[in-house]
This record gives C-alpha cells, structure tokens and sequence, in this order.
C-alpha cells in the first residue's frame, strides 16, 4: 500500500518541477538581498523585521499563491488537521529528544540560561524561519522535485542539495558556528533529509516544524546566555542522527509491512 506522500508525489509533472525551482530561485535571491541589508549596520531588531520579512514572510507568500492559483490546496504541502493527534505525539517524541540533546551539554558544562522573554522571542523567531523554509523546501520544492526526478533516493539528495547550497553564505560568515564549515553544510544535508522522513510519515508538516525549530534554537545556543557552540552543534547534530536512524527503521519497517501484504494479496 502506497503512502498518502507516495500518491501525492505522483501528481506532479515536469512544469510543476520546474515552477518549484523558479520559486527557490527567488527565496535564494530574496535571501541574498536579506543578507546584504543585515550587513549595513542595522540594529538588531531591524535586522530581525528583515529577516522575517524577506526570509520568511515573502517566500511563503509566493508559495501559498502558487498553489492556491494552480488549485493544489494547501493540502498538498502538508498543511491539515489530518490525523492530528498521531501527528502531534510523533511530534512531541521529536521534542523530546531534541530538547534532552538541547538542555543536557549546558547542565553538564555549567552554561548559563537566558532570561525567559529573550529565550521566549528567539524561539518564536527560530520558529518563523523554520516553519517558513519547511513549507517551501520540504512541503512544496520536494514534493514537486517528483516531476523531474521520479525515484526517491534521487529527488531527496536533489532538495536536500537546494536547500544545503543557499545557506553557504551563512557557513561563511556566521560567528555562531563551532563544527567548521564542510561540517555545517553536512548536518544541513543531514537535516533535510530527516525532516523529509518527518514528513512523509504523516504527510503532515506539523512534525516538522517542531523538529525544525528546536533543532535550530539549540544548535546555535538561543537558550544559553553562554554557552560553548561547538559542544551545542555536537550534541544537536547527535540528536538529529539518532531521529534519523528512529525514522530509517521505521520506512524499513513500513515497506517490509508493505511488502508481505502485497504477498499475501497476491
């Protein structure tokens, strides 16, 4: 039995593909031009309005209009209340580990928190990014990346290649990174890929965002006041690989599931 992702997928055709990847093209321009005006000086709340503005708010707008113009239904990204409950318990055990992974190396090394409103506005913050770069990435350009590349293995490393090339910028410049360059770039491959599994097991993207937000908001240290980011990226990056194994074995589990029904139908 073919997976609610599976039939959705099949939908789309070349020109769905190829509209996709004119939408990333102008989040990767959107982003550049985000990036060049951060860098003029602005205070840091001027900074955050831009981000949120050119990062999130614009490129998810151009993805909404796209699939409400072409009749998609946001059901198509994975925006629904569909089997909600599951969704949010699978969910909350991503938040879980996550937040175990999170908390633990600052309760270990003696970091010291932030206070509860600055940690409160980063999470928000870290949300709106997440939750924006999940709708077109791994709601919308994956599921349509189906029309050109049709087998999975292909049409994941596909997105997770778009979404890894344009965060190089930030590889460069950003101060918050501990791991090094090729390892950033790495954990992001890594992470598209998981939040593609995430996603494809309840075709829901609620999942996901969880996933996506806490990921980030440990990573680069929003909940410590000071903290080490080498030791915060390590045990982040350990989390994400441990959720990655949990949803492999489950695919393998499902297509084995799979596997002895067709036999036994046949």
């Amino acid at each position: 039995m073919e997976s609610e992702y599976e039939l959705e997928v099949k939908k789309y055709g070349k020109k769905d593909a190829i509209i996709a990847l004119c939408a990333w093209l102008v989040w990767v321009a959107v982003v550049l031009i985000g990036w060049g005006i951060t860098s003029l000086g602005l205070t840091q709340v001027q900074s955050l309005i831009i981000q949120i503005l050119l990062i999130s708010i614009i490129p998810t707008g151009i993805v909404f209009t796209i699939v409400i113009i072409k009749k998609q239904g946001l059901n198509s990204i994975g925006i629904h209340n569909t089997r909600l409950l599951p969704t949010l318990r699978f969910g909350v055990l991503l938040a879980l580990i996550l937040s175990v992974f999170g908390i633990m190396p600052g309760l270990i090394y003696g970091w010291e928190f932030n206070s509860l409103g600055m940690t409160t506005l980063l999470l928000l913050y870290a949300f709106i990014l997440a939750a924006a770069e999940d709708i077109l990435f791994v709601g919308y350009l994956q599921t349509r990346l189906y029309g050109i590349f049709k087998k999975d293995v292909t049409a994941i490393f596909i997105g997770a290649v778009l979404f890894t090339l344009p965060h190089i910028p930030v590889a460069l410049i950003s101060p918050y990174l501990g791991l090094g360059f090729v390892s950033y770039l790495v954990m992001l491959f890594i992470a598209h890929v998981l939040m593609v599994l995430v996603f494809r097991r309840y075709f829901s993207l609620i999942p996901v965002f969880i996933a996506h937000t806490l990921g980030n908001f440990f990573s680069i240290g929003d909940i410590w006041s000071e903290f080490n980011p080498e030791y915060s990226e390590f045990w982040t990056g350990n989390a994400l690989i441990l959720i990655l194994l949990i949803l492999v074995a489950l695919e393998i589990v499902r297509w084995w599931r799979n596997r002895a029904k067709r036999q036994t139908l046949s």
